[in-house]
């Protein structure tokens, strides 16, 4: 079963499915600010999980 991310809307399988830990707020944040629909119950896909984790990295 594959899943569509709500962040890039690429159609992935379920198993690269990330919900991202509460502990990091601060990256569900910084996906809220450019995605506001977007909820942790929707997961995210690996590499926008990635991507955002590292531009935290850089502030």
């Amino acid at each position: 079963m594959d899943f569509t991310c709500p962040v890039c809307n690429k159609k992935l399988p379920r198993e690269i499915l990330v919900i991202v830990p509460h502990t990091e707020e601060h990256i569900v944040d910084e996906i809220k600010k450019q995605h506001p629909d977007w909820a942790t119950s929707d997961g995210i896909c690996e590499r926008c999980y990635r991507y955002y984790k590292n531009q935290m990295g850089r502030k």
